[in-house]
């Protein structure tokens, strides 16, 4: 089995940038710094140009992700082990790597290979019949869906996921924070408290 060369590849995915990054390197480890994890992106997924008639079935897409390990950093929550899990449809199997809690701004996930081969050798001997045939395989960033960039773990079961409003960008982490701010000002058990209770409930963005 050939060493895994000593340097990291590494991509940032962040609003507006790309969102696949390309898994066929020469490295054993790929670190991939992410702006809204969970809240911009929901998760990551591995697309492929080869079929399961070509190799890529689901039992191999499932030994793959056996073979693959990643760690979720971030400066607030620490380092948490990355999902790694293998979704079945019937139009095939899907590898997904979860991006850690929904309340990160930022987080670095590092994949590695548990043998040490390269990610470009390991997927072209698990996933294709053929190596010398050319190939995509890489990861994509699903876009999140939902509220998730509004509503953080729930404070005092409040909040969570149920809330609304958001979906065109305005009200973001800002409107949130002033929320908070106004919840503990003096002034704010009238009209601006009423108008907080409303955003938990899902109705805040509703006003005109």
């Amino acid at each position: 089995m050939t060493a895994a060369p000593s340097s990291t590849s590494s991509v940032v995915l962040s609003k507006g940038g790309a969102a696949l990054v390309d898994l066929l390197v020469d490295t054993a480890e790929f670190k991939i710094t992410v702006t809204g994890p969970r809240m911009l992106f929901a998760h990551l997924s591995l697309l492929t140009t080869l079929s399961p008639f070509e190799g890529s079935t689901a039992q191999r897409v499932e030994e793959l992700a056996h073979h693959l390990e990643g760690t979720v950093h971030c400066g607030l929550i620490g380092i948490q082990q990355a999902d790694i899990t293998v979704d079945k449809h019937r139009a095939g199997a899907v590898l997904q790597i979860g991006l850690g809690p929904a309340s990160m701004y930022q987080s670095e996930l590092v994949l590695r290979t548990r043998t040490g081969e390269t990610f470009r050798a390991l997927i072209t001997r698990l996933l294709s019949d053929d190596p010398s045939r050319p190939f995509f395989a890489g990861l994509y960033a699903v876009p999140a869906t939902g509220h998730l960039e509004h509503h953080h773990p729930p404070v005092g079961g409040e909040g969570g996921e149920g809330g609304q409003g958001g979906e065109d960008g305005r009200g973001g982490h800002g409107s949130h924070g002033a929320h908070h701010s106004d919840a503990h000002d003096g002034g704010a058990h009238d009209g601006g408290a009423h108008h907080g209770g409303a955003h938990h409930a899902g109705a805040g963005h509703g006003h005109p």
